[in-house]
């Protein structure tokens, strides 16, 4: 009898723990949701190629993105997930290309910055590990569909050629109203995030694949960083 009852005690504690494995990979409790996202992100801008010369021209810079995700189940545990986020990010010109630009106007450029604002598509695809009830990780990839609003080339200085000088200045020329930078963009993202109950943190890169600049002879792609916290309802 006893042996019978242990017998059954291993039986049982072998089937919770294929159970919990299963989980991890399938978990059969998946459901739809929908989650709100806020983002800060690195932006990293590339060289700029004109006839396979390239020119390191920008630094990297800063901005924020919000917006929402949808997920939704495939099968097992992996998943799809469209988004839509608002987003804002700067960066600015190299110290020693504002300078030979300066000399060569005869201005004192004290900065040139790039400001834009716009709109982004995501659809990531993924799979989640359930390791409990509470914590998962999820990796994931897939393209996103990038539109811009506005981007403000913004420069400002003072004036050196002797009819003004000290006098300064700022000016904020768009770049999609004058044919600069082109609108739309397609970046392939790629990251992972931690869920902890309905509470999300992620990380994730962005690598720019089309050429936004709006010139013939001109090559030029943006790519960043985001590093996301978020609610899952």
């Amino acid at each position: 009898m006893k042996k019978y009852f242990l017998s059954v005690i291993a039986a049982a504690l072998a089937f919770v723990s294929v159970d919990a494995q299963n989980r991890i990979v399938n978990n059969p409790d998946n459901k739809p949701y929908f989650g709100i996202r806020v983002g800060g992100e690195v932006t990293c801008p590339g060289d700029i190629t004109i006839d396979h010369f390239g020119i390191s021209a920008f630094k990297n810079g800063g901005g924020v993105e919000f917006g929402g995700i949808y997920n939704i189940p495939v099968v097992a545990n992996f998943y799809v997930e469209p988004g839509l986020k608002l987003y804002y990010n700067t960066y600015s010109v190299k110290d020693d290309i504002i300078k030979a630009v300066g000399d060569e106007m005869e201005i004192g450029l004290d900065g040139i910055s790039i400001r834009k604002f716009g709109m982004r598509i995501p659809v990531m695809a993924g799979y989640h590990f359930d390791f409990t009830d509470d914590v998962k990780l999820s990796v994931f990839t897939g393209p996103e569909l990038e539109i811009g609003f506005s981007a403000k080339e913004h420069v400002s200085g003072d004036d050196l050629s002797g009819w003004d000088e000290g006098y300064s200045f700022e000016s904020s020329e768009n770049l999609y109203s004058d044919g600069g930078y082109n609108r739309v963009d397609l970046l392939w993202g790629f990251g992972a995030g931690i869920t902890y109950s309905k509470f999300y943190f992620g990380v994730s890169g962005n690598v720019g694949m089309l050429n936004i600049a709006n010139e013939q002879y001109v090559k030029f792609h943006e790519n960043r960083v985001t590093f996301s916290v978020g609610y899952n309802f």
